[in-house]
């Protein structure tokens, strides 16, 4: 079982000499959901350096989560298993929500820190996120995030859960047009130089 700490932010920029560490594209579904638990399962196709694709079902439990006005750090517990294709594709058929499927791109930085930067499809559309796992959570607390990081978006705010519940009316409601306008400019940017 591992613990997952993590926080989520806005995309203000692509840095200069921007390195890809791997691009993964993602399709998931929620099966089932209440206020401590969640299922979910996904097909994950990593694309890049090299071809790999697993199916994965996963458990996940909510520890308990705190915010102040300086960080703002999901805590849960989860346990993931590899599935077959079949089994994937049977239970893809009855989510709970909305299909989501994104394409995420793993960028290394400090203190072998990655940002998972995901770009969203479909009713998404336009929306891109930054998200990164920390080892515990004084480093999480102590994150100095890199510049070309925008304002913390909050764990809850756009997790891909509140996503697959909502419209894109809604989705787009909880943040700004210029949001949206720098998110579209930089996905343009990211799909001329890479396969997403």
């Amino acid at each position: 079982m591992n613990k997952e700490i993590e926080r989520k932010y806005a995309v203000k920029n692509l840095p200069k000499g921007l390195k890809v560490e791997k691009i993964i594209r993602i399709k998931q579904a929620f099966l089932y959901r209440d206020k401590l638990t969640i299922v979910r399962i996904r097909d994950i196709r990593q694309i890049y350096p090299e071809v790999n694709q697993e199916y994965v079902y996963t458990l996940k439990f909510k520890g308990d989560i705190e915010y102040n006005n300086n960080y703002d750090i999901g805590k849960k517990y989860e346990i993931e298993n590899a599935i077959s294709k079949e089994y994937f594709e049977k239970l893809i058929e009855k989510p709970i929500s909305k299909i989501i499927e994104k394409t995420r791109i793993v960028i290394p930085i400090q203190n072998n820190l990655k940002v998972e930067l995901d770009v969203y499809y479909h009713y998404l559309d336009g929306l891109l996120t930054a998200e990164i796992e920390f080892p515990d959570e004084e480093t999480a607390k102590n994150f100095q995030k890199p510049e070309w990081l925008g304002e913390e978006l909050g764990y809850k705010k756009l997790s891909n859960r509140k996503l697959s519940e909502m419209t894109e009316d809604e989705w787009k409601s909880e943040v700004t047009k210029e949001f949206i306008e720098n998110n579209q400019m930089i996905i343009h940017n990211l799909k001329k130089n890479y396969d997403i």
